[in-house]
């Protein structure tokens, strides 16, 4: 029908209300009479959910001015006729149909409109100021910006994760914020695919029976759901507690592969009931599902499932808004005021993209507390292995003259059990060494700085530790030496890091000497020690420095450990500790306590921390007189100009001399700086 045709049957046009069911096969005719009481003229254009839209604007006189034609798939840019693809700029149509409000005006809008294949419940437009869009735009721009940055920062942390951990989990959880973020830069938001705008003209270019831009948006979008719910599944253990679950996920997944390939590689046309119902409702049931999992995990003890059940929420929610968009119902948000991010919200992709960034966030630390969870793990592991082997042998010595071909088998047994234990401590070697302070809290804080950390079994007591770099103003050096070696000693030298990353959590404020009765507290806290029915009873000598660079001071105070000064012309001062330990059971008296010192340095002078690994260990020409303080002393005089990793070296090659060739006593820790 021609407009003058539909003009003449005004009287068969019937109220939005009234019109029922809509059907996407087929055209409509839509009449709208507008008048402006601003007193300005305005530009304006209609928006709704349209595969396409011919509107024509009857004048006052009667004559028909048609607009552009508009819709999805028509046009470029939804706001420039620039395509940024082509050089010179070339022109290309836009896909917005724009006509001018006069003030006080009446105007009659004649649209001709086909519908989206969804589930759209109502044909009436919404007349938006094209000005004010322009503004939301570039503010959408800025939101669209905050979310890719989030994304990109989370996807960094995620690869690296896999790669210091090499595990299923943190590989699923990488690809998924890599097509999360690939989701979020194509997003389909209220003014058109972003990605096309930055990247080429990608509009009316077709794959099959899909748009290039429908792939380029909807590829990133299918590999971000299903690697999600790969990653939960992995996270949560599907495969071991709910086989059922973990099915019905492998399943899904090959449905929305399916979903998404059909239009590329299939002419046949499916039913918007079909192809749209089961995209938004099956991945509620999937959340759904992993929520019920993660809360059966939860209770039987795994409490970094709480995670899942947390993020859960924004992304059921925020899906839940993208399917009652799809459904065709108006969104939630446009109940706000009609500007900022309220418009953004309305849209149900970016509905969907806020949901997902949440998501992302709360993952991210759903990962951080599953590699401390599988250190607790791997500790409790040692713990039931090294019980089990002393049972074996036991059995063993009794046995052995009755029982020889017993006693082989249960050998292998034990063999194979010691390779476990060895391969689990060698793990925990590197999950202890790295806790050790980072190059970023070093570099440029000190002229020079090396540290010598030798554990005397594969893992120890000793640790050292620095404050983090976003402090500003004074930062801490502090070295611990903890009761025993090997896993009970690695075991109380993390509780001791963890303590100290406390005490200077948001500044480096504290005083060395309240941080080290702090730290007294915080591990005799940390292990039970002040109830009177404790079982243990063990604690750390430390040694805590407050530098300030600026005012070229040390605040130095030490329990059990001293500090070794040589100025800049080779005197060698050793400030004493106080004569205490810390965390045991007896609490520390107040004539014990540790004092602060404060030392005037200059640059170039050397200090120097050690643990008494290398002062009591025993060697010389007898094999039994302790290295002691005089002759770590000579060394450091002796190479007090140079630096730090020379004066490591010449400690080392001294104490191996002293040493030779008796056993090593303790773990041994040496920090050497200049400032």
């Amino acid at each position: 029908m021609t407009p003058d045709e539909v003009l003449s049957r005004k009287q068969d046009f019937v109220s939005a209300t009234n019109l029922g069911p809509i059907d996407v096969d087929s055209h409509y005719w839509i009449l709208q009479s507008l008048r402006s009481e601003l007193e300005h003229d305005r530009e304006y254009r209609l928006d709704g959910p349209w595969l396409s839209v011919r509107t024509f604007v009857v004048n006052q006189d009667g004559s028909v001015l048609p607009l552009k034609q508009a819709g999805f798939g028509f046009g470029y840019s939804p706001l420039s006729d620039i395509d940024p693809s082509l050089e010179g700029s070339a022109k290309v149509a836009s896909r917005e149909a724009l006509f001018t409000l006069k003030s006080g005006e009446p105007l009659l809008l004649l649209s001709q409109v086909q519908s989206l294949p969804t589930f759209t419940r109502s044909f009436v437009p919404r007349v938006v100021d094209h000005a004010k869009f322009l503004e939301v735009r570039r503010f959408g721009l800025y939101i669209e910006g905050c979310l890719l940055g989030i994304l990109f920062a989370l996807g960094v942390f995620g690869w690296y994760s896999y790669i210091l951990n090499r595990d299923r989990t943190s590989l699923l959880y990488g690809i998924w914020i890599t097509f999360a973020f690939f989701q979020v830069f194509s997003l389909y938001t209220h003014d058109g695919l972003h990605f096309s705008e930055f990247a080429a003209n990608v509009d009316g270019i077709k794959i099959g029976e899909l748009y290039l831009a429908n792939v380029l948006y909807s590829f990133p979008a299918y590999g971000q759901l299903i690697f999600f719910f790969l990653f939960a599944s992995a996270f949560l253990q599907f495969a071991r507690f709910f086989p059922n679950a973990q099915k019905f996920i492998y399943t899904s997944s090959a449905f929305f592969v399916l979903i998404f390939l059909h239009p590329i590689f299939s002419r046949t046309t499916i039913p918007a009931s079909i192809y749209y119902l089961p995209n938004a409702i099956l991945p509620l049931i999937i959340c759904g599902i992993i929520f019920k999992c993660g809360l059966e995990r939860y209770r039987d003890g795994m409490r970094i499932a709480k995670f899942f059940l947390i993020g859960c929420v924004p992304y059921f929610l925020f899906r839940l808004i993208f399917v009652w968009g799809l459904l065709g119902y108006p969104s939630i948000f446009s109940y706000m005021p009609q500007s900022g991010i309220a418009y953004l919200l309305q849209n149900s992709f970016v509905s969907a993209g806020f949901g997902l960034c949440g998501e992302a966030i709360i993952m991210a630390l759903a990962v951080v507390s599953r590699n401390k969870w599988i250190q607790q793990e791997l500790v409790t592991a040692q713990q039931s292995h090294r019980a089990l082997i002393e049972s074996q042998k036991q059995t063993l010595e009794i046995t052995v003259a009755e029982r020889t071909q017993e006693l082989l088998e249960k050998h292998n047994a034990l063999d194979e059990a010691h390779q476990h234990i060895v391969s689990s401590v060698n793990y925990a070697s590197r999950l202890q060494r790295g806790q050790l302070p980072r190059p970023i809290r070093i570099d440029g804080r000190f002229t020079s700085f090396a540290a010598l950390w030798q554990p005397r079994d594969v893992i120890g007591g000793d640790v050292y530790w620095l404050s983090s770099s976003l402090h500003a103003g004074p930062f801490i050096v502090a070295v611990a030496d903890c009761t025993g070696h090997g896993v009970p000693g690695a075991m109380l030298s993390l509780l001791v890091s963890n303590s100290l990353d406390r005490i200077y959590a948001h500044d480096t404020a504290q005083d060395p000497a309240s941080a080290l009765l702090a730290l007294d507290r915080f591990v005799r806290l940390g292990l039970n020690q002040d109830l009177p029915d404790s079982e243990s009873n063990d604690g750390c000598d430390a040694a805590i420095l407050r530098i300030d660079r600026e005012r070229q001071t040390i605040e130095f105070s030490g329990a059990k450990m001293g500090l070794f000064h040589v100025s800049n012309k080779g005197v060698c001062t050793r400030y004493a500790a106080a004569k205490c330990s810390l965390g045991y059971r007896e609490a520390v008296s107040e004539s014990e306590s540790p004092k602060v010192t404060t030392i005037a340095f200059e640059p170039g002078d050397t200090f120097s921390l050690v643990t008494d690994g290398v002062t009591d260990q025993p060697g010389g020409p007898t094999g039994t007189v302790a290295y002691g303080y005089r002759r770590l002393e000579t060394v450091l005089k002796d190479n007090y100009q140079n630096n730090s990793t020379e004066i490591i070296d010449a400690i080392r090659q001294s104490h191996e001399g002293w040493q030779a060739t008796n056993s090593r006593r303790d773990d041994l820790t040496v920090l050497v700086f200049k400032l």
